[in-house]
Order: structure tokens, then sequence, then C-alpha cells
């Protein structure tokens, strides 16, 4: 009988402190990019603006998402002094913590100790969320939270019996959800609800006042932030752009032959994301994995959630992996049970793990070898300590692997962890010291210099890059508003055949444009 003891606690928390520490370390180095300037920008026209209802970009209707992460962004830069780009990450971070404690808590209430808190560990150093999303202010991880915060109240109040609190706290979180990134939440709320009290045969419970005032619950937030965005413009325009934004990834719009690739690429790229705890998935492929599942309620919990909500996105061709990350721990519950129960399976399975995790870890320690010779890090006056400490590093880890088989998991999750403080020591620097965002600051301070405190504005359809605009909000104190009308003496950016009798102050390419900076005559 497994008694749940191969991983020595003091491991279990020297991988915890690595691992939360690694996820703040240079978190405001690398300037932002991606959609993290948007984001910004949205919240700063709201502050504003003076209005947190109706999301405006560039003075104009921004309908694409909701505002619940605009706020976040917003009070996070209050607390924070400032848009920054620690402020912009920070709310990432969190979530992705907060999310590891909900695993830690259902995992040890309802598996074991070592099975909550190996879940919560192996949750937030998965590939694609570990080296890419926890470091962007992006919607994404926040949303994960509040939509996986829903699933784990569901479960936990209906195993408790109380129904009152499932169905209130899990459709309030719905609305959340559905305030922050739409349509999705309705979906995951009704496919979700529907199948657990089916498998739990409590359908009945549907019919129950508990259940109405949930329902009342989720249109009182839902239905009054509509009503107050509707005294602002017309709710339909926000409706249909709701509803457009989430038929985009559907077969209709991509085609069939999209969807035969999507079928295949889908759960490949879903396992590659979730390494290095995709690996215990060897574990979960295996005879008799439905009889294991239902020997615990969590763990059918979990295989029932994955099942029933991943079906939607690996059917539709556009979906991408972030959409499903609130699935995620799912996965990797189920991976990690069937490791906790790996005596049961024939031990080829533990020796391929085991194999492939050396690989990983040994590479670790060799890698760091080659850091002082990598070209784009010659800025990096620590390179030489980083490189023989991270190899040190990487090297007991590969010993104590050699000498102790049982733990190879908590030493492939420590080998990560110091793998990603490598990363934030090397490869994010060397992003702020050398990227596409440093012309973007330097776009910004010139456009500031030639336009001092006239106004300026971004003529007609006029597009530059969003981290520029997000910098040139930053000096000026205020945000670019677009304009579709000739202001006497103001600063437009604009085509230069736009205006063709004014000289070009200062040219910025974006695309395949080259956009001017020019002034509207006092005179004209």
């Amino acid at each position: 009988m497994h008694r749940y003891t191969d991983t020595p606690i003091h491991l279990l928390r020297l991988a915890s402190l690595l691992a939360l520490f690694s996820l703040f370390l240079n978190l405001g180095v690398q300037p932002v990019y991606l959609e993290e300037p948007r984001r910004a920008t949205i919240a700063m026209e709201m502050e504003e603006n003076g209005n947190f209802i109706v999301p405006t970009q560039f003075g104009e209707f921004y309908y694409k998402k909701p505002p619940v992460f605009n706020w976040v962004v917003w009070a996070s830069a209050k607390v924070m002094g400032g848009y920054t780009s620690w402020a912009l990450r920070l709310p990432t971070v969190l979530s992705a913590i907060f999310t590891s404690l909900l695993l830690f808590g259902l995992g040890r209430r309802y598996v074991n100790p070592e099975f909550g808190w190996l879940s919560a560990l192996l949750f937030p150093i998965s590939g694609g969320l570990y080296f890419y999303f926890s470091l962007l202010g992006e919607i994404d991880l926040f949303y994960t939270f509040v939509t996986f915060a829903g699933f784990a109240a569901l479960f936990h109040f209906q195993q408790q019996g109380r129904y009152g609190l499932m169905f209130i706290i899990t459709y309030v979180l719905a609305a959340v959800g559905t305030l922050t990134k739409g349509l999705p939440s309705v979906l995951f709320l009704g496919l979700s609800m529907l199948a657990w009290l089916w498998y739990e045969g409590e359908l009945k419970r549907l019919l129950s006042l508990a259940h109405l005032a949930g329902i009342l619950a989720f249109s009182a937030l839902v239905g009054g932030y509509l009503l107050a965005y509707h005294q602002y413009n017309d709710i339909g325009n926000y409706l249909r752009m709701m509803v457009a934004e989430s038929s985009e990834r559907t077969v209709a719009e991509n085609g069939l032959l999209k969807l035969v690739e999507h079928l295949f690429m889908f759960p490949l790229d879903t396992i590659k994301d979730l390494l290095p705890g995709g690996l215990l998935l060897l574990f979960a492929i295996r005879p008799g994995l439905r009889s294991l599942l239902l020997r615990n309620k969590l763990l059918t919990f979990a295989a029932l959630m994955f099942l029933v909500n991943v079906l939607p996105y690996w059917i539709s061709p556009g979906a991408r992996q972030r959409y499903i990350y609130m699935l995620y721990p799912f996965l990797l519950m189920i991976g990690l049970y069937a490791w906790q129960h790996r005596e049961e399976v024939k031990a080829w399975r533990f020796r391929a793990f085991r194999i492939l995790s050396g690989v990983l870890i040994g590479a670790l320690a060799l890698g760091c070898l080659a850091i002082p010779f990598i070209p784009g890090l010659d800025f990096l006056n620590y390179r030489w300590p980083l490189a023989i400490g991270g190899f040190l590093a990487g090297s007991a880890i590969f010993y104590c692997y050699l000498r102790q088989p049982k733990w190879t998991l908590i030493l492939l999750i420590l080998a990560t962890a110091v793998g990603r403080l490598l990363f934030d020591l090397t490869v994010l620097p060397q992003r702020a010291h050398v990227s596409d965002a440093q012309m973007d600051i330097e776009i910004a301070q010139a456009v500031d210099e030639i336009a001092g405190d006239t106004p300026l504005y971004l003529y007609q359809d006029a597009r530059i890059s969003f981290s520029a605009i997000f910098y040139l909000n930053q000096i000026r104190g205020r945000t670019l508003r677009r304009n579709y009308e000739l202001e006497k003496g103001a600063f437009y950016i604009a085509l230069p055949e736009q205006f063709p009798e004014e000289e070009v102050l200062y040219e910025i390419p974006y695309n395949d444009e080259v956009y001017g900076v020019v002034r509207y005559p006092v005179s004209k």
C-alpha cells in the first residue's frame, strides 16, 4: 500500500521557495509587449475618463473584452504607484499563486498531503506558463484563477452538501469570468454544473431555490453591468462583438483541413505545454485508468471536468492552449494520482520517466556552462559566477537523482525552478538590453520632445506600435486619442500623404507603412 511519503518535506519546501522567488525575480525588467500595452492603455483611459464602465481605446469604444481585468490592472497600478511593467504583471503572478493554493487545499483535503503539495507546484511550473505567460500582464492567468475557483467551489461545496453556497459562489465567479472574458464562462458553468450534478444523481438541485439564488446573483452582476453600460453606448454593439469573438474559433470560420490538423496537434501541444508535469501522463496511459480515478471523488471530478470542457476547444481550430489553462490542473491531477499508484503498473513507465527526467536535469547542468559564451549575454558582468553556480546546482540535483530514484519528481521540479531562475537572470535582462521595445521607447521620447504639451492625436486609421503608445502615455501623463477632424495647431501621427503640404517632423515605421508626425498649421 502506498503511504505517500516518497517526497521529503524539506525538498517540497525548498522547491516551493525557489518557485515562488522565481516568479517575482526580474519581473519588471522586460519591456512591455504583446497585449500588455493594450491592457494598460485601456485601464489608463478608463481612469482618465473617470468612467470604469465603458472600456475605450484611443477614445473609441472597445468591445473585444469586458472591463474586469482592466479594473485589476488599474488597481495594481494604484497600489504599485504607476503603470509600470511590474504593476502590469503582478496580477498574473498572484493569479498563478492563488490557483496553486486552491490546488494545495483541494489535494490535501481530498487526496493526501503529498498530492496537494505536488499538484500545487506542478501547475505554475508548467512550461508554457512558467517561461512565458507568467511573465506577461495579460488576461489569461487571471481568468484561469477565476474559472478554476468556480470549479473548486462546485466540487467542494457539493461534497459538503452546502448547495446554497455551491450555487451562489459558482455563479458569482462565473459572472466575474463573463465580465472578464465574455461568453466562455457561461459555457464552462453550464457544462460543469450539468455534468457533475448528473454524475452525482443530483440534477433535481437545478430546480431548487438555491439554484435560483445563483441565477439571480449571476443576473444581477452581469445584467447590472450591461444596464450601466447601456447608459453610455448601445449594448447591442457590445453583445454582437462578444458573440463574434467566440465564433472566430469555430470550424465554420476555419475550415475542415484546419480542424483535422487541430484535432491532431491540440493534444500534443497541451502535453508539451504541461512539461515537466506532462511527463506524468506516462503513468496515466494504463489499463484500468477509469477504475483508478473512480477510487477518489476529486479525481473523478477532475476527469469529468476535463473531458466535458476540453471538447469545445478540441473541435475548434482557432483555439489556443491559453484558452484551457484552467483545465491544466485536472490533467496534472490525473497524471500525479497515477504516478502515486505507479507500483500498480509495469516498471517500464517509471524507467521511461526516470530517463526523460534525467535528460532534462542533466541538460540543465551542462547548459549552464554555455552561458559565458552566448554572444547576446556579453553585457552581463555576472556570467561566469552564474554559470558556475547554475552548474553546481544542476549537478547537485543530478547527483541526488542518481542516488534517490524515488525523489525523481521533486528533483525534476527543483531543476525546473533553477532553470527559471537562470532564465530570469539571463533572458529577461537581455530582452531589456536589446529588443524592439527599445526602439518604441526612443519613438515615444522623440514624439514627446516634438509635441510637448500641445495636443497630439492619431489621425483617422493611423496605427503604430502599442508599446510606443504605452511609453508615450507614460511620458506625457495622458493618453493618446484618435481624431478624425483637423484641429488647428495640433500634432498628428498620420501617413505623410494625408498631409502633403506639411513637413514630416519625425518618421515612425510600423509594419509595411511609415507614419509621420506632422503639425496642422494654426493659420489654416
